[in-house]
């Protein structure tokens, strides 16, 4: 399983994601520095709408090779730069961005989400739930990977004869969430559409005002 710790495009914080994993793949996209995403370069007052705290300050900037830089410009803990590749995505009546994120570009596999600029809020789906979504995968020609089981009789340790602890049933339990693998990028995008037709708007939400070059 996947346990990424994402920084979420221009977005930025990092947050670890332990419920289940995401899609992923090799990385089918390249960088176009003419057109590298929703948001042109410069400094932005960032606001996580809905999450009631200060906003965040980011720089944006295209690179050479078409990647988006993003960097914190008062950093918080654990708070970096991030590098992730936007590449326009073809639907109907609506500004979509696959995202590409490349914070293991050293990898055999990155993962995919989406983004959707509406005004100055960017709609994200940085990434993509695969327990929830499995059934597209699949039909898009895409594979899930079970989550490994352990034995419930490998316990470390078994409750006492007085502990109020309750004792697990017999049997296996999973040990974490499924994993959508994309072999090609025909199979990622089929998915996509399919995930788009039956998400109008993203989950993740920020506001964008820019104030700087």
């Amino acid at each position: 399983m996947m346990r990424p710790v994402l920084r979420l495009a221009f977005a930025m914080t990092a947050a670890t994601l332990l419920s289940s994993c995401w899609w992923v793949g090799p990385p089918f996209y390249k960088g176009d520095p003419a057109d590298a995403g929703p948001v042109r370069p410069g400094v932005y007052k960032v606001d996580l709408l809905g999450d009631g705290k200060p906003a965040h300050f980011y720089r944006v900037a295209w690179q050479p090779d078409g990647t988006i830089l993003t960097t914190p410009l008062r950093p918080r803990k654990d708070e970096k730069s991030s590098r992730v590749i936007m590449v326009r995505f073809a639907a109907t009546g609506r500004d979509l961005w696959i995202v590409q994120d490349l914070a293991d570009e050293d990898k055999a596999e990155v993962s995919y989400g989406l983004a959707e600029l509406r005004g100055d809020v960017l709609w994200l789906a940085p990434v993509i739930d695969c327990d929830t979504t499995a059934d597209i995968v699949r039909s898009a020609g895409g594979e899930v990977e079970e989550p490994a089981t352990t034995n419930v009789e490998d316990a470390d340790v078994a409750p006492s004869d007085n502990s109020t602890q309750a004792e697990p049933a017999a049997g296996s339990k999973p040990s974490g969430g499924a994993t959508c693998h994309f072999r090609d990028r025909a199979s990622l995008e089929r998915a996509l559409r399919a995930y788009v037709a039956t998400n109008p708007r993203f989950a993740e939400r920020i506001r964008l005002k820019r104030i700087g070059d």
